[in-house]
């Protein structure tokens, strides 16, 4: 038995044979999906408490207008030097706020994580050099967007400033590739558009996969993100064991709450 949790494109289209990739159930499931937009990542170590900083243990998603929708898509659609002077959405969170027993290790200091999409083919041409030394047009197209992201960030928290940040650097949709085998620099799996939750799509992409004692796990079964990969994993394990993990889950869950209120009664 084998339980993949690479992904539907890295499963089927590097890891099986040419032969089992020429099936037409694989290729009809292939044909049903297409791959995510590629992920930025921008990682950044400031000087200052959280206090001093402004930061709280929460996540911020900021989009620069309201409809969704057409600000991603006229972002996605730009030339690469254009897009890299606005990113219009931002994830930022900061895990050293999050983190109780952070301020004792690291006293004085704080962290940021920022998440926004890139599209793959704007940093293509850069994808056979070598990592941490692609050649200094990539650094500067790659440092375009982290002063893009920054800019963000500074006016959203105004008590950060450019003074205070001691280190800065980011992933792109090619340094995906390189450290978690994304195909096309996608860091939430197969695309998530209107085609992915057709009852259609749902009913034929499923942990049990064309081939005898072949599963699918993680995102691309289930839905993108954290939440999505344990959901996909509950979803194959339920496959493989022939029960049902989300309720055993959701009763443990009651059982442990009701386990807890009683000894705390007592």
């Amino acid at each position: 038995m084998v339980i993949s949790d690479a992904g539907i494109f890295n499963t089927y289209e590097k890891l099986l044979p040419k032969e089992l990739q020429a099936m037409p159930d694989i290729q009809k499931q292939l044909s049903m999906v297409k791959h995510g937009e590629g992920g930025l990542s921008i990682f950044v170590g400031l000087n200052g408490t959280k206090e001093e900083l402004g930061l709280k243990a929460s996540n911020y998603w900021i989009f620069a207008e309201n409809n969704f929708d057409e600000l991603m898509e006229k972002y996605m659609n730009e030339e690469r030097e254009k897009a890299s002077k606005k990113i219009p959405l931002l994830f930022v969170a900061s895990p050293s706020a999050k983190d109780p027993s952070w301020e004792e290790r690291s006293p004085g200091k704080s962290t940021l994580s920022l998440v926004s999409f890139a599209k793959y083919s704007w940093f293509e041409e850069w994808k056979d050099g070598k990592v941490t030394n692609r050649g200094a047009d990539y650094k500067e197209l790659k440092q375009a967007f982290i002063n893009s992201a920054l800019d963000v960030v500074m006016d959203v928290f105004p008590k950060i400033t450019r003074d205070k940040i001691e280190y800065v650097d980011a992933g792109t949709p090619i340094t995906n590739t390189h450290y978690i085998g994304a195909p096309k620099g996608e860091i939430y799996g197969v695309d998530h558009g209107i085609a992915r939750f057709s009852p259609e799509l749902n009913a034929t992409i499923r942990p049990q996969t064309p081939l005898k004692n072949l599963y699918l796990t993680g995102q691309d079964v289930f839905l993108c993100g954290f939440a999505g990969g344990l959901a996909g994993a509950l979803t194959c394990g339920s496959v493989i064991l022939n029960r049902n993990l989300h309720l055993d889950s959701f009763l443990l869950a009651m059982k442990t709450k009701y386990i807890n209120k009683k000894l705390k009664d007592e």
